[in-house]
């Protein structure tokens, strides 16, 4: 599959409820989002268009109704008011939510299993206000499950959302730009080695990368948005 299709594939999930519908789905042991469709009493195909991220003709989020709404708020446990900011941004009141803000992170490319060359993106994720304070915030869409192992699993289309002010931290996730030009999302181990969360995973060219492979640590994951299955 090519860089363009790839690319439009990863797109078609980039819903701004996706966060608060994946972490409930994880909390709630759903497999898809038609079983959450199912769990909140909303129909499918409402939910797959807020999932998939559908835009109308000038570019706005495709809006829920009021009842499709409360029956997400009450599904996700959170207060309508929030989801509604989320959705409409510049909804009367967004201004005076400032924990509920969203500001947009941009999506530079594709991390995988093995080295994967970055394309320029107009992709964007959205993100908390206040968790991007402070930060340095950069997005790439994961190709692969070298990383889908461990207490915190990073699967084949996930979204990791890296930090580029901290350089990385031993045993935690990193995206790192390898001397080909490259990048891979891999735990950062002692000695500057970065290895494959996935036992599984046997690649012998890339479960293990030696540090003098590595041109650049992009920075730490903080945030992995999963990649919402819709089957």
């Amino acid at each position: 599959m090519g860089r363009t299709s790839l690319a439009t594939s990863a797109a078609k999930a980039r819903g701004p409820l996706n966060g608060l519908i994946a972490e409930r789905m994880r909390q709630l042991n759903l497999s898809t989002v038609k079983d959450f469709a199912d769990y909140a009493g909303i129909g499918r195909t409402s939910i797959h268009d807020l999932v998939r991220g559908r835009t109308t003709t000038s570019g706005t989020w495709t809006k829920p109704s009021f009842d499709t709404l409360t029956k997400l708020a009450v599904a996700l446990d959170k207060p309508t008011h929030e989801l509604l900011y989320l959705i409409d941004p510049e909804a009367p009141g967004a201004n005076l939510m400032f924990d509920v803000q969203q500001v947009p992170v941009y999506i530079a490319g594709q991390v995988g299993a093995g080295p994967q060359q970055l394309w320029e993106s107009s992709d964007v994720v959205y993100v908390e206000r206040q968790f991007a304070e402070n930060r340095d915030l950069i997005a790439f869409t994961v190709v692969g499950d070298s990383m889908a192992g461990g207490r915190h699993p990073i699967h084949d289309g996930d979204v990791v959302i890296v930090d580029q002010r901290v350089g990385g931290e031993v045993n935690f996730p990193v995206v790192a730009r390898l001397k080909d030009d490259g990048h891979v999302v891999k735990r950062l181990r002692p000695g500057g080695i970065l290895d494959s969360a996935n036992p599984d995973f046997v690649d012998p060219d890339t479960s293990i990368i030696a540090p003098d492979r590595i041109a650049h640590l992009v920075g730490r994951v903080v945030r992995v948005i999963g990649n919402l299955t819709t089957a």
